[in-house]
């Protein structure tokens, strides 16, 4: 890996806080085995793995999330899990000790050298710069990647913020998360869906579109989320790309307003899987830098119009299913 040159989210990482494992590295750094037309690109490549973490539930004591890291050592924060009751703090997890009132309130009246609160200054430094890591990115492509990989490490709530929470499937469905899954939502953002095609539209309690499904295109299942979502305390943005698995039969819908499908509360779902960010989860004018190969393999291929279609075009196919109207 020594002639690539480093992406930026690697730099940030290295120079700020602590080296990114060799595989999320390899891949951010654009090796050439992850530009393949079935893996797209390396910063793609990178978003299915974080995805990986994502779908899967924070461990409030476990340490499998540092994995993201190279070769982190955890020793200290075990010895803060081990140790605080000794030291009066009831410490329940070792994440977001940052903003943590009590682990606070200790740190500020103590005067002591010793290693349990040395260890707990520097944990909570270096959560204090995680969570804030991604003001050092420039890139809109790192921005969010490097806020992807904070909330893995300190998940957020829905009570502190206003985001809708989607819960994730206890199992990953077998749907596909190659780098043409865009074909079809493209194509959809400029009302071109295949006559076989049908889109599902997910709604909040507001009855406010926040997800599409397409079927019958490619996967099936196959989902883009039109807002930005929370997942096991990980915030999504638009255009990240989801699998569902259920039985229709059994969900409350309205049939769509114009294409085949129906308007489905998000409600009835039992949940999603994360599976990547799409081209679309980054606006027009950065996607060729931020996807690559994979966003040159979309103009290779014939996509339509990969490089000018904005979400907000999905969005509006969306409402056009709730409400009477549709723009000529």
């Amino acid at each position: 890996m020594t002639d690539l040159v480093d992406h930026e989210i690697v730099i940030i990482f290295k120079k700020y806080l602590h080296p990114l494992s060799a595989k999320l590295t390899e891949m951010l750094n654009e090796h050439f085995s992850h530009q393949t037309e079935r893996r797209g690109c390396g910063y793609t490549q990178a978003t299915r793995v974080i995805a990986e973490f994502v779908s899967q539930p924070r461990d409030m004591m476990g340490f499998q999330d540092f994995r993201i890291f190279e070769d982190y050592e955890i020793k200290g924060l075990k010895n803060i899990l081990n140790q605080s009751s000794s030291y009066g703090l009831l410490v329940e997890t070792w994440r977001n000790l940052d903003i943590d009132p009590h682990v606070q309130q200790y740190l500020k009246a103590s005067h002591s050298q010793d290693s349990f609160t040395q260890n707990l200054q520097q944990e909570v430094d270096f959560q204090a710069k995680l969570r804030t890591i991604h003001q050092y990115a420039e890139l809109e492509e790192s921005v969010l990647i490097c806020q992807l990989l904070a909330d893995i490490l300190l998940p957020q709530t829905v009570h502190t913020i206003e985001m809708i929470e989607c819960d994730s499937l206890e199992e990953k469905p077998k749907v596909g998360s190659c780098p043409m899954a865009e074909k079809f939502f493209l194509r959809i953002a400029h009302h071109r869906l295949l006559r076989q095609g049908e889109i599902n539209i997910f709604v909040d309690d507001k009855g406010l579109p926040i997800m599409m499904e397409k079927l019958n295109m490619g996967d099936n299942h196959s989902c883009i989320s039109l807002v930005p979502l929370m997942m096991n305390g990980v915030r999504l943005p638009a255009g990240s790309l989801f699998s569902a698995s259920y039985d229709i039969d059994v969900l409350e819908k309205q049939p769509n307003k114009q294409y085949k499908g129906y308007v489905i509360p998000i409600a009835q779902m039992n949940g999603f899987w994360f599976l990547r960010l799409t081209t679309l989860a980054v606006s027009p004018k950065n996607r060729a830098r931020a996807f690559g190969y994979h966003f040159k393999q979309q103009v290779d291929n014939g996509l339509f119009r990969p490089d000018t279609t904005e979400l907000s075009q999905l969005i509006e196919i969306a409402r056009d299913q709730l409400y009477v109207g549709h723009p000529c």
